[in-house]
């Protein structure tokens, strides 16, 4: 009876128990800020890099370069950066996976996709195959190139970033759109006309 009593528990416990992904280990993001509490950032980004994963030299100089366009505090105060390491589709798909589990995401909580390169075109295309579901989860805005250049993550980027979130939370407060005219505009709108 008893040996039947913890056969039964464990059936019931590893229905449970979700599988183990290659993205619990931290060794296989190049940044994850999923320490930093989600309620003190409004968003998330989801940024994949130029140059696929495909051997341990290509390691450092991937890491450098995503640390420096996305990382170091550039999106510090509006959103959390997940970019994980990939090598091909399936592992974007297991990352993704890995963060709308848990904690890591809620509903509707305001996403971003930055892509580059060859990385860029997979997460592309990602979103193509799953478009209405990304958007009923809440991707908000995204943002490609067809190679890896410094500087593609720039601070007008940043500002449009911040006035998706600022629309989606506007939206969630008043339950209506956001009039024209109450987002900052961009520096180009600012610029002195030349005079003629």
């Amino acid at each position: 009876m008893r040996n039947a009593l913890v056969l039964a528990l464990a059936v019931a416990l590893a229905g449970c128990i979700t599988p183990k992904s290659p993205y619990d280990n931290i060794e296989n993001w190049l940044i994850r800020e999923d320490p930093v509490r989600p309620f003190a950032v409004p968003a998330d980004i989801f940024y994949v890099q130029g140059d696929l994963y495909t051997s341990t030299a290509k390691l450092a100089p991937i890491n450098s370069y995503v640390q420096s366009e996305v990382g170091k505090g550039r999106f510090k105060g509006i959103a959390r950066v997940f970019a994980p390491l990939i090598a091909s589709e399936d592992d974007l798909q297991r990352a993704f996976q890995w963060y709308m589990r848990g904690h890591h995401y809620k509903k509707r909580r305001p996403l971003i996709f930055i892509g580059e390169g060859k990385g860029g075109a997979i997460l592309q295309k990602f979103e193509i195959e799953h478009d209405g579901i990304l958007k009923d989860r809440g991707l908000v805005a995204s943002f490609y190139t067809d190679a890896a250049r410094k500087g593609f993550v720039n601070a007008d980027m940043v500002r449009k970033i911040k006035d998706a979130i600022a629309r989606v939370r506007y939206k969630a407060t008043w339950g209506r759109e956001m009039p024209d005219g109450m987002l900052s505009p961009s520096p180009q709108e600012n610029a002195p006309r030349p005079e003629k």
